[in-house]
């Protein structure tokens, strides 16, 4: 691929339906307080086989206008509650915005977030 000055490239992180994508958290983004071993990313709406992150004192998320980001200074893990499912990711140090895949129905002429 040919690239010029204008060329942007995004790192990104798949794990299941959950997308982690490299980006800048807006300075209007307010801080989650979050406690516990991890913070569940993304929903399992069936199976219970949360995607989470585990929680470092270097590891932070922000909320702006419905988009969750987080912000590390050293590696992070995204992993799944049931292990055997998807294997654990390294998220290396940046900022990142943290998301739900999304699919489109077709029958229904409508996009949804990917569920499992």
């Amino acid at each position: 691929m040919k690239t010029n000055e204008t060329t942007v490239k995004r790192k990104g992180i798949c794990h299941g339906e959950c997308i982690i994508f490299e980006s800048k958290i807006p300075a209007e983004g307010i801080e989650e307080k979050n406690e516990g071993e991890f913070v569940i990313v993304a929903n399992s709406e069936t199976t219970g086989n949360h995607h989470v992150i585990d929680m470092a004192p270097d590891v932070k998320f922000f909320t702006h206008e419905g988009k969750r980001f987080m912000k590390n200074s050293s590696p992070a893990t995204v992993r799944c509650v049931m292990a055997d499912r998807h294997d654990a990711l390294t998220i290396p140090a940046g900022e990142w915005e943290v998301g739900i895949a999304q699919e489109f129905d077709y029958f229904a002429q409508a996009k949804r977030n990917v569920a499992d």
